[in-house]
């Protein structure tokens, strides 16, 4: 039962990240939750109200920005999900002036959950190579 309940806090937290409802998202977060970004654990966001700033922030750069889950599978507290991201680059992005293109990459993501069905720890894997070609960054 609690694997069910973990796969539909994962669809309910994209569903209110694409909807920006920050509260309906930060209801899915453990108050200890932890989102690792890319592979340096260094990076690590850490607390419910921390990413939610995050997120604040990557919407201010793309402001249209939309999840769409692909696949999703369950076993015990780990969610994967499979999932593509869409959205105009209008704002400041990690140093990267606004270039106005359109970004679609799909991502996958490994989510833990608690007992209460809460997100306590997300890993993001995503390929910066396509992104930074969407954003038109050169390499070099």
């Amino acid at each position: 039962m609690g694997t069910d309940r973990n796969r539909q806090t994962i669809l309910r937290f994209y569903d209110a990240l694409s909807r920006h409802d920050w509260d309906a998202m930060a209801d899915c977060l453990a108050d200890d939750y932890v989102f690792y970004p890319g592979p340096d654990e260094r990076e690590a966001i850490r607390g419910r109200e921390a990413f939610v700033q995050h997120e604040r922030g990557a919407i201010e750069a793309f402001p249209d920005l939309t999840v769409e889950v692909l696949d999703v599978a369950a076993e015990g507290d780990v969610v994967a999900s499979r999932l593509r991201v869409s959205a105009t680059h209008q704002g400041e992005f990690m140093g990267i002036p606004a270039s106005g293109n359109h970004v679609e990459l799909e991502y996958a993501n490994f989510s833990r959950c608690d007992q209460h069905s809460r997100i306590v720890e997300d890993r993001d894997f995503v390929d910066s190579l396509a992104l930074m070609q969407q954003l038109g960054v050169e390499a070099g």
